[in-house]
């Protein structure tokens, strides 16, 4: 009597540069090497399969039978991880067992955990400076009595306006101490904003001092307060740039002003030209303005006053047609499941000495009573901002692009809304 024929078996695997997205409607496969990406829906078998593959303990490798591969949903899958190079299907038979094969996991060669903090004598093995980059601090803010063309703005991105309610500056004592404790950073960056930064008690002295701390640092002022002595007095100090702000209507006078004073003094390579923007209108005229003045470093700022979601959805959501032309490379693709590239290692300090990960979220502490070490470390283990992902917020977290979209933004935090994007409506 013949033997009954076994039916065929294969190992079904997927390249450990294959990142795969999956809601209740659809899969979402991603080469990160080249690129290529496909979707299939998500059927029953073939999300059984999807299942199994994206398994940790499965370790991106499954068995398939030849059963399996009749099924339509199933050859579909498995003939499109080949032709993308995405995978293989392997004969058991070729194999003692099951094959090898790496599971696509983060790996972060400074990883901090709460293990390595409550651990007695582990100090040492903890380097912060892969931690923080950049600190902005903002010397004072004009509340009550200074005008602000752009209330609030500096919840949306650095800008020289009033951060409190009140007339206040950051002490002097507090200042230089904070200087004296972020020197002990590899702090690449460095801005100094506030109201007007100008008539912050001992000014003239700062800059020279900050720029013996060895950082580089931005000072930034509103056009309407720009003062030709000191643009001329920041610039002269080494490591240090300039960002000037300009609001519309812009006040052309006063315009042309600071681009000869600073042309005649050869420093506007050292300036950043920051035109706010709130209208297409307003897009358009800085546009014109950038192409006939040939401004080498000159930037655009949305700024959202809640009175221009149109413009906003205009000119700064993106389509689902830019999310797919996107091509994050693989440490790209694990950036943005684990930290926000945005805000991760930034700190802001406020007049009245509250420090922030994200102007937009609760105060993680104040100087000097919180020394910054202890905010760094408070930040990565239970903090909000650094680790605000779009798998975190919602409608992100149920949509298959997720890790191919720029990371969360304040403005999404200003506008109360995440998807600043066509493909949830």
């Amino acid at each position: 009597m013949p033997s009954e024929k076994r039916e065929a078996e294969y190992w079904l695997y997927l390249e450990p540069y294959v990142h795969v997205s999956s809601n209740d409607h659809a899969v979402l496969f991603y080469n990160s090497l080249s690129g290529a990406r496909f979707e299939i829906p998500a059927s029953s078998r073939a999300r059984d399969l999807v299942l199994e593959l994206t398994d940790p303990v499965n370790g991106y490798v499954t068995r398939v039978t030849g059963t399996d591969l009749q099924n339509p949903a199933v050859a579909n899958l498995v003939n499109k991880i080949r032709k993308k190079f995405m995978g293989e299907l392997l004969n058991t038979e070729w194999s003692a067992g099951k094959p090898v094969n790496i599971y696509p996991e983060a790996y972060f060669k400074s990883h901090l955990t709460r293990k390595m903090v409550e651990t007695p004598g582990a100090d040492d093995l903890i380097d912060l400076d892969n931690y923080i980059h950049e600190i902005t601090i903002y010397l004072n803010s004009l509340g009550k009595t200074g005008p602000d063309p752009c209330p609030k703005a500096f919840r949306q991105f650095i800008f020289p306006g009033n951060t409190l309610e009140e007339d206040i500056d950051l002490p002097g004592d507090a200042l230089k101490d904070l200087v004296v404790f972020l020197s002990r950073f590899k702090i690449t960056m460095l801005h100094i904003s506030g109201a007007d930064i100008s008539r912050y008690p001992g000014f003239t002295a700062w800059p020279s001092l900050l720029s013996e701390s060895g950082f580089t640092v931005t000072y930034h002022l509103r056009s309407d307060r720009y003062q030709a002595a000191t643009g001329s007095h920041i610039l002269n100090q080494k490591g240090a740039r300039l960002a000037v702000h300009c609001s519309f209507p812009l006040d052309g006078d006063v315009f042309n002003f600071i681009l000869n004073d600073l042309n005649d003094n050869s420093k506007i390579k050292q300036t950043d030209i920051h035109f706010i923007i709130t209208s297409s209108e307003e897009l358009a005229t800085a546009r014109q303005i950038i192409a006939l003045t040939g401004i080498p470093n000159a930037y655009l700022s949305p700024f959202f006053n809640g009175r221009n979601f149109d413009f906003f959805k205009e000119t700064v959501f993106i389509t689902r047609e830019d999310i797919r032309k996107s091509r994050p490379d693989r440490n790209q693709v694990f950036s943005r499941l684990s930290l926000n590239e945005t805000d991760f290692g930034k700190f802001i300090v406020l007049p009245d000495r509250h420090i922030y990960a994200n102007p937009n979220d609760a105060p993680v502490g104040r100087f000097p009573e919180d020394r910054v070490d202890s905010l760094i470390l408070k930040e990565i283990l239970d903090g909000i901002s650094w680790k605000r992902t779009r798998k975190s917020v919602s409608p992100c977290n149920r949509c298959l692009y997720h890790f191919l979209c720029p990371p969360v933004s304040s403005y999404e935090l200003v506008m109360g809304r995440f998807n600043f994007c066509d493909v949830w409506k």
